[in-house]
């Protein structure tokens, strides 16, 4: 019986010394996994203003083309080029959306 007790003294010292690492690790671990999350929310936002950004400089582009066109060809071919540019938009915009969602 004594040496039981004497094991359970024992196992309780060394969970008495050991309680303070514990508590400091559990707090290493939630402050890390804090700053983790803060560090993907900042990745997040910055990713969605430069797509937004991506985006007007697009309508930019595109209306700046349409324009382009009307200065560079014949007025019975603009129609024409404006419906090719416009394809190639149309093309180049499902390939993306397939490539980015085919990963």
């Amino acid at each position: 019986m004594k040496g039981e007790d004497d094991r359970t003294n024992i196992e309780s010292r060394e969970e008495e010394i050991h309680a303070p690492e514990n508590r400091d690790t559990k707090r290493r671990t939630s402050d890390s996994s804090n700053d983790e999350s803060f560090k993907k929310l900042v990745n997040a936002s910055v990713v969605i203003v430069l797509v937004a950004l991506i985006f007007i400089a697009l309508f930019s582009f595109f209306f700046s083309m349409q324009e382009a066109i009307f200065a560079l060809f014949n007025p019975r071919y603009q129609a024409l080029m404006q419906a090719v540019f416009s394809l190639m938009v149309v093309v180049m915009g499902v390939y993306l959306i397939k490539m980015f969602l085919g990963k």
